[in-house]
């Protein structure tokens, strides 16, 4: 008898949708897949859209940040300067 668990596979790698039928060996592992998808010879999402491999994110990219652009730098006119010292709120009035 064997155990499913809590992290086992049990969807099909290629479609995401039927439940688990059969393994496919091959030399970069095991396939799990349903029987519709063992039988048309599909291959695992996975190996169709590999992490950062969608997007083409490269490691160095990654490293870089979100846009790939370094750190973040001011506006090229960031405006006036704020008032120093801050100005006091008039009781009863709400700021605008």
């Amino acid at each position: 008898m064997t155990t499913t668990q809590s992290t086992a596979v049990t969807n099909c790698e290629a479609c995401w949708k039927e439940p688990v039928e059969g393994v496919r060996v091959t030399a970069a592992g095991a396939d799990l897949l349903c029987r519709p998808c063992a039988v048309g010879g599909y291959p695992r999402r996975v190996d169709l859209f590999p992490p950062f491999g969608i997007y083409g994110l490269t490691e160095r990219r990654i490293e870089m940040g979100k846009h790939g652009s370094g750190s973040p730098k001011m506006p090229p006119d960031p405006g006036p300067p704020l008032p120093n010292p801050p100005p006091t709120p008039t009781p009863g009035v709400p700021p605008v």
